[in-house]
């Protein structure tokens, strides 16, 4: 048993990985400084605080593994508030190292980084950065698209998602959702995207913590397998059967052509797929 710190430990990511992680039998503790004001109910799972990191001091030097999971995601905001995203996932990053030591620190980095579209992109691999120099040893994870549920947790705030945003159409809750840019040099126009089921994910992220530290640049948590928009779409209507309306704007900024591993991370076991992914958040999306 390992004694392991969650940051964001209430947000979509961090709740499965708690809950994952006790269930393996780890001492867990989170913090999260609710930044939707509303968070998933981990309790259950994990000694938990809200708005206190000082709340780690006391347990410096005693974690087995940390998993750092809190910040800002939304690529359009950090585009609008560029300073907000470097205060957090920057500056954030960097002021985690006043308050714990740990020789295996996981951090939830971004498939964006790739492209640095946008101050969120760059935002994270500042972070890297800044992990690299400071940390006994680290695993750099670079998420792709993360979707689905475990049937119990979910994602916080505004819909951003494409998958979550199909789905809420097709249950009733979004008159349609915006397709931005279809004359993209892929297959039907629209962008095309990896994505990722949240169990996936967090199973990669459990093992990573019981092997201990890679000290690699980066490993990519994904699907290694690309859709585009429109394919997110069809396999939406295809497990609900219902119809999604979309409506075409421009192109937005920040929006990378193609995003799709190249390299998965031998800590990643797939057992889920796309279809998975749209009906898990489909069922989810009727219970709201």
């Amino acid at each position: 048993m390992s004694k392991v710190l969650v940051t964001g430990a209430t947000g979509y990511i961090g709740s499965h990985v708690v809950k994952l992680l006790a269930e393996m039998g780890h001492e867990v503790h989170g913090i999260d400084i609710n930044f939707h004001g509303e968070h998933n109910n981990v309790e259950k799972y994990c000694s938990l605080k809200l708005q206190d990191i000082t709340w780690v001091m006391k347990y410096r030097s005693e974690y087995d593994a940390v998993v750092h999971l809190a910040g800002r995601s939304v690529v359009p905001q950090s585009l609008i508030e560029p300073s907000e995203y470097y205060r957090v996932n920057t500056m954030g990053t960097d002021n985690l190292f006043n308050y714990i030591d740990t020789p295996n620190l996981i951090f939830a980095s971004t498939s964006s980084a790739f492209e640095m579209a946008s101050p969120y992109a760059r935002s994270k691999v500042a972070a890297e950065d800044i992990i690299k120099e400071k940390s006994d040893g680290h695993t750099i994870f670079r998420f792709f698209n993360v979707s689905g549920s475990n049937g119990l947790y979910r994602q916080l705030g505004s819909a951003s998602h494409l998958i979550r945003r199909c789905a809420m159409v097709a249950a009733g809750n979004l008159p349609h959702i915006d397709i931005f840019g279809v004359d993209y040099p892929t297959r039907d126009g629209t962008c095309i995207r990896d994505y990722i089921h949240v169990s996936d994910l967090s199973s990669a992220i459990a093992k990573s913590v019981e092997t201990g530290a890679l000290n690699t640049e980066y490993e990519c948590l994904g699907g290694n397998v690309g859709y585009t928009v429109l394919e997110v779409v069809s396999a939406m209507e295809r497990v609900t059967g219902k119809k999604i309306k979309t409506v075409i704007q421009g192109r937005r900024q920040g929006d990378a052509v193609s995003s799709v591993v190249d390299n998965l991370s031998k800590c990643v076991t797939l057992t889920k797929t796309l279809e998975d992914m749209c009906l898990d958040q489909y069922k989810l999306e009727l219970t709201l």
